[in-house]
């Protein structure tokens, strides 16, 4: 085929996929009958993933959210949206003329769900920030409200303090109680690292992990003992509790929700999304902007991640050090300092599998359930 015919085939391709069509690329052999069009062909990337958002629809996964007259649209996002990260162009289609520089060719369907996940991050980033961030419910702070400061397990103590918040009742205050939210270490570390990825994103779990193993030092959120002093916890004023059964008697409330634990798919998701995200509006507005996703990204149930084998012996000594040192301060405990030790069984899932995240993306591009105003509790400034 001449170079001409291949190109017009891969646009005849394009339109193919443009309407809504699933063929592969190598089993395409239709050119349409048309001539190649002057436009630049999209990469490799953004087409397979439209031939999959394309088999996501067509298998019932978009059946409540993607009507076809909203598929044009759709289409032109994903097929101009600029993968994420690296920085380097998009990949060519094989079979077609290709330049002695730069990406060589490739086959749509042999690409990673990594390089599909560049593109799909980048999409879902864009519907987040023109969605903007889900108001915080506020209420007037009650004058008796038991003053307090939270610390410790980052996603305990954010869904704890929206909570609280919205029931009249801030941090802060003359000489708050610091309440330490304690977990296993193993725990701990898992819930720090996904809630950073909620927040300003994160490096990956497993780098992250071994950044702080090389320094034999845990990060800022996770040690409970430096988190008391950074707020000047003086001993009566400190409770560590590691009985979250307890907990909401020491915030002064009868009651706490549950707890929602995001999954390894939806951290991952939520790393990548941050970091396209932090290229779109100032950092201090993406927080805002994440704690939205966390909100209302869908449940998949799939379990968090986990510590791997590797790492689990530094991880122990560090609990260990940790519950020497809380021990030594005499901080009042709320439960038993045993319960920082990691669990004896490790976890199943030691992080996320990219087909696991891909498929989370396509659900939520197909999707716009999660996208839909959410009513909320009016907002009352203080």
């Amino acid at each position: 085929m001449t170079a001409a015919g291949s190109t017009a085939r891969a646009h005849g391709w394009v339109a193919h996929l443009r309407d809504g069509g699933t063929t592969p690329w190598l089993a395409w052999a239709d050119d349409g009958g048309s001539a190649a069009s002057a436009r630049a062909l999209p990469g490799a990337q953004q087409l397979e993933l439209l031939r999959r958002l394309n088999l996501a629809v067509a298998s019932g996964a978009g059946r409540s959210g993607a009507r076809r007259r909203d598929h044009a649209r759709l289409a032109d996002r994903v097929l101009t949206t600029s993968a994420a990260g690296r920085g380097k162009a998009d990949l060519p289609l094989l079979g077609l003329p290709a330049s002695s520089f730069g990406p060589r060719p490739v086959d749509p369907a042999g690409v990673s769900a990594h390089e599909l996940l560049r593109v799909a991050s980048a999409v879902l980033a864009d519907d987040l920030v023109e969605l903007g961030p889900d108001p915080v419910r506020r209420t007037w702070a009650k004058p008796w409200r038991r003053r307090f400061r939270l610390v410790g397990d980052p996603v305990v103590t954010t869904a704890a303090r929206e909570h609280l918040l919205g029931r009249g009742r801030p941090e802060g205050g003359p000489r708050p109680f610091v309440v330490a939210v304690g977990a296993p270490l193993d725990v701990l570390l898992a819930h720090t690292w996904t809630q950073r990825c909620f927040e300003h994103g994160s490096r990956p779990w497993e780098d992250w992990l071994r950044f702080w193993r090389q320094r034999d030092q845990l990060p800022a959120r996770v040690d409970l003992g430096d988190s008391v002093r950074r707020w000047n916890g003086r001993r009566p004023f400190v409770r560590v509790v590691t009985d979250l059964d307890l907990l909401p008697r020491h915030l002064g409330v009868r009651h706490l929700p549950e707890v929602r634990e995001p999954g390894a798919d939806q951290a991952e998701l939520a790393r990548r999304i941050a970091a396209v995200v932090g290229l779109r509006v100032p950092a201090s507005e993406r927080p805002a902007l994440m704690r939205t996703l966390q909100r209302r990204i869908p449940d998949t149930g799939v379990a968090p991640v986990g510590v791997p084998a590797r790492e689990r012996a530094w991880v122990a000594s560090s609990a260990a050090r940790m519950t020497r040192e809380l021990t030594r301060a005499g901080y009042p405990v709320v439960g038993d300092l045993a319960d920082l030790a990691p669990r004896s069984a490790p976890s199943a899932a030691t992080g996320a599998d990219d087909e696991q995240v891909l498929e989370l993306a396509i659900r939520m591009i197909v999707d716009p359930a999660w996208r839909r105003t959410r009513a909320t509790t009016r907002e009352v400034e203080r």
